[in-house]
């Protein structure tokens, strides 16, 4: 069941791309390949004891490179949509590299969901991710350095550390870790028999193009309204009806007491295997994410096991900062000035009920 390093030995843009597994000594075990800094694997057990892995993933390097691209990736320079592919800063705007239609989306045609990482491990639980986003690059101005830890705690947790530090010019830019779970295991054929609670009284105003308006709105009497547990497939409903959503791919502004301070961002447990996991980060926002057509094909080729992924049958908690905000001057900044550090974590903890 676990995934072979041998499979991810290559090299890639004439840098060496590896598999990095990473252990507990209760048995936890997470692998991550430096390329686009992937969680390709998570195992950790059920209330019986049993070990399954919980994520979405590649058996191979060719599987992860000819794979949908989000599919465990680490995301940046910019995580969301930028509207228009185009932001002015300083008095000069920047052209974006346009992915998602007009927009751009998740950093760019060669965001780092593509980038190979430069990666040290240095103990058996964690292992340290690099890489450098250069002046220009996808058309986001100035040299940005990004260092990005990930590292597996005895108290079966998943941690990632980041750092983004503005080398000569001031940029744009945001990040979050974009992982397929589904708590079920890995023959799961669907996520919507999970139990979510996300901890937000109000989320983004959408445009139909799932670019933010700027609007925050109350989630009180709508389907966005997770503030306690609701089983999915009670919301997501085909077609919606008034009390419910084709799917989620919606952003909400967490509660939280202390801004940048570590804080619960939601609670997803699952029935049968009776797995637990809650999302904490020091980010201001989070994007929870099934996918919209239920049974609709991820791009690329076939996941572990020879499995064909489809929308909703995982779920992403993605922490970021606010979407759309180089847009949008009422939104907190999303600014990095030149020698000063913007640090992150985010945190996955694994239970069983």
């Amino acid at each position: 069941m676990l995934l072979d390093p041998a499979r991810f030995a290559r090299e890639i843009d004439g840098k060496p791309v590896r598999l990095f597994t990473l252990r507990n000594s209760q048995g936890m075990t997470v692998c991550v390949t430096n390329y686009g800094a992937k969680i390709e694997q998570v195992l950790v057990p059920d209330r019986e004891g049993h070990f399954d892995d919980v994520v979405l993933g590649y058996e191979s390097i060719e599987g992860v490179v000819g794979g949908a691209p989000s599919v465990g990736a680490f995301v940046g320079r910019y995580a969301g949509r930028i509207e228009n592919a185009r932001f002015s800063l300083g008095g000069i705007e920047h052209q974006l590299a346009a992915n998602n239609g007009p927009h751009c989306l998740h950093g760019g045609l060669r965001g780092s969901r593509f980038q190979v990482f430069d990666a040290v491990q240095n103990d058996p639980f964690s292992v340290e991710m690099r890489y450098v986003f250069a002046d220009g690059e996808e058309g986001f101005p100035g040299t940005l350095a990004l260092s990005l830890v990930y590292r597996v705690t005895e108290a079966n947790e998943l941690t990632l550390d980041y750092e983004a530090v503005a080398l000569d010019a001031p940029t744009m830019a945001n990040f979050t870790t974009h992982a397929f779970f589904n708590l079920e295991g890995a023959d799961s054929e669907s996520a919507l028999g999970h139990e979510v609670m996300v901890c937000a009284s109000r989320y983004f105003g959408m445009t139909p193009e799932l670019i933010a308006t700027g609007q925050l709105l109350p989630v009180d009497g709508t389907p966005f309204d997770l503030r306690q547990p609701v089983v999915l497939d009670a919301r997501v409903r085909k077609p919606p009806a008034a009390d419910g959503v084709a799917g989620y791919d919606d952003c909400f502004a967490i509660d939280r007491t202390v801004a940048g301070e570590l804080a619960l961002c939601a609670r997803v447990s699952a029935p049968g295997s009776g797995r637990v996991m809650e999302v904490w980060s020091t980010e201001p926002t989070m994007q929870f994410y099934t996918g919209l057509l239920a049974g609709e094909p991820l791009a690329g080729g076939l996941g572990k096991g020879g499995r064909r992924y489809v929308q909703q049958q995982s779920m992403c908690f993605e922490p970021q900062g606010y979407p759309n905000a180089p847009n949008l001057p009422a939104f907190p900044s999303a600014l990095h000035e030149p020698g000063q550090g913007r640090q992150g974590r985010t945190l996955y903890r694994f239970s069983v009920s």
